[in-house]
C-alpha cells in the first residue's frame, strides 16, 4: 500500500521527490489531473562516519580559480554544480560527504590535498564572501 507522507523537498521532471523512506509521487504523462502514480522508495541503509575537522575554501569555474581548466568539467568528467560539487584530494571521486554548517556534497574534483575541501560556488564573488572556514566533515558509508 502506498502512503503519501513525507516532507516534500523538490519537484523534478514531473515528480515530487519526498524525503528518504517516503514514496516518490509522479503525475503519469497520460493521467488526468486527479490521477497520481506512487512508488515506494527506501533509501539505502547507511550511516555517517566522522572524518574530523577540515579546512574549507571555495572555488568557481573561472580562470582565476581553475586556470587552464576554467569553464571545463571536474576531474570526474561532470560539470560542477553549486550545492553538489566539492574538490578533495584525500577522498575518492564519488564520495558522499556531509559538511557541518554547509550541507551534503559529492567529491567530484581534485586540486586540494590533505584535510582540505574546496566547495564549488557559481560565482567568484560568492567564493570571496565565504572566505576560509573550518568544519567537521562526515562520510556516508552504506551498511
Amino acid at each position: 500500500m502506498h502512503r503519501l507522507v513525507g516532507q516534500l523537498v523538490g519537484f523534478i521532471a514531473g515528480c515530487m521527490i519526498a524525503m528518504a523512506g517516503a514514496p516518490i509521487v509522479c503525475l503519469a504523462e497520460e493521467a488526468t489531473s486527479a490521477e497520481i502514480v506512487t512508488e515506494d522508495v527506501t533509501a539505502p541503509a547507511g550511516h555517517w562516519v566522522p572524518l574530523g575537522e577540515y579546512k574549507l575554501t571555495f572555488y568557481c569555474n573561472c580562470k582565476r580559480c581553475c586556470g587552464r581548466w576554467a569553464g571545463g568539467p571536474t576531474a570526474s568528467g561532470k560539470m560542477p554544480a553549486e550545492g553538489r560539487t566539492v574538490a578533495c584530494g584525500s577522498l575518492p571521486i564519488g564520495t558522499r560527504i556531509l559538511i557541518a554548517g554547509q550541507g551534503e556534497y559529492i567529491v567530484e574534483d581534485r586540486g586540494v590535498k590533505g584535510k582540505h575541501i574546496d566547495i564549488y560556488m557559481a560565482s567568484h564573488s560568492a567564493c570571496l564572501q565565504k572566505g576560509v572556514q573550518h568544519a567537521g566533515v562526515f562520510r556516508w558509508v552504506q551498511d
